[in-house]
């Protein structure tokens, strides 16, 4: 993979809304519980990891002209990422909306992202091109439409092009542009969602995904082995338990944010993985989207207790 110092994290910045239930829940029934929230959104999320492991990083995308654009903006500056979110008048910034069963397991979110598709690689070009410019990386969120994925890809020109998946409905707007990807960070799911493969393990996914033209990746898979692969190596770790789980937003992307900060500083893929899964781990035991004591010490203790899976080739 070719080498970088920055990264630009396109789209992903909004509030979320975590409804946590007292109980197990009962479908089409009230439920106890209560609201909090939090500012969040895969990309503030992605960059705050590799910004606390040292990665230099910024964030582009629209958010709306109300306070909590105010506070996400506030937010990046406080956690050292570089700020491009741009305010489009009259419209309100993107807010995803989860409700939590007791043991930190999500029953359902709805993400109201709207904003993210009212603009276009023209619009993030002219009113975020400085921090693109500057960026060696750029990891592309599938908030983006498919057309704006298509223009970014083509307009990256020899930058390190990453994607993150943020579910199987968005994951399948990657498809026009696989072959232009050098890193993808995706789980089950939305892996099977994007090469059609219903059922299919994370190996055989790992093998398609490669054959398509991405150089490397990550595949998870919740608590399950998580798959990585760098060219024709692919190979699986086992992720330790995790003694009490918190919340499970989030830690997709302290996974994707740690493994660009390892290979940022030069470590492999396999070891990149690592360090993901450590990150993610680490966050799952908070109830926010990031965990604010993340730092690479800690991260660098728990990635070298990660093991091989015993899979992969």
């Amino acid at each position: 993979m070719k080498a970088f110092s920055s990264a630009c994290f396109v789209t992903g910045a909004h509030v979320d809304l975590a409804g946590r239930l007292d109980a197990a829940p009962i479908l089409h029934v009230s439920n106890p519980g209560r609201f909090e929230r939090i500012p969040g959104g895969a990309g503030l999320n992605a960059a705050s990891a590799a910004a606390a492991l040292g990665l230099s990083c910024a964030i582009a995308g629209p958010v709306g002209d109300d306070a909590d654009a105010g506070e996400l903006k506030r937010l990046a500056a406080a956690r050292g990422i570089g700020d491009a979110l741009v305010s489009l008048q009259g419209r309100r910034t993107g807010s995803y909306t989860s409700i939590m069963a007791p043991d930190g397991e999500m029953v359902i979110g709805l993400a109201d992202l709207s904003i993210h598709e009212a603009t276009d690689a023209d619009w993030l070009m002219a009113h975020c091109g400085e921090a693109l410019g500057h960026a060696d990386l750029w990891l592309l969120s599938t908030n983006l439409t498919e057309a704006t994925l298509d223009k970014l890809a083509n307009r990256a020109g020899n930058r390190v092009v990453a994607a993150a998946t943020i579910s199987p409905a968005k994951a399948v707007r990657l498809r026009p542009v696989l072959a232009r990807l050098d890193l993808i960070f995706t789980n089950l799911a939305e892996a099977r969602a994007i090469t059609g493969l219903e059922g299919a393990d994370g190996e055989r996914l790992a093998a398609a995904l490669a054959t398509s033209g991405i150089r490397a990746g990550t595949i998870s898979a919740a608590g399950g082995p998580l798959f990585w692969w760098d060219g024709d190596a692919i190979g699986a770790l086992a992720p330790p338990p995790v003694e009490t789980i918190a919340d499970v937003n989030g830690a997709g992307d302290a996974l994707a944010g740690a493994a660009l900060a390892a290979l940022s500083r030069g470590l492999a893929m396999e070891q990149a993985a690592r360090f993901g899964i450590a990150a993610a781990q680490l966050t799952l035991s908070v109830r926010e989207p990031f965990h604010a004591g993340l730092s690479w010490a800690p991260v660098e203790a728990r990635a070298g207790e990660i093991a091989p899976a015993g899979k992969g080739r």
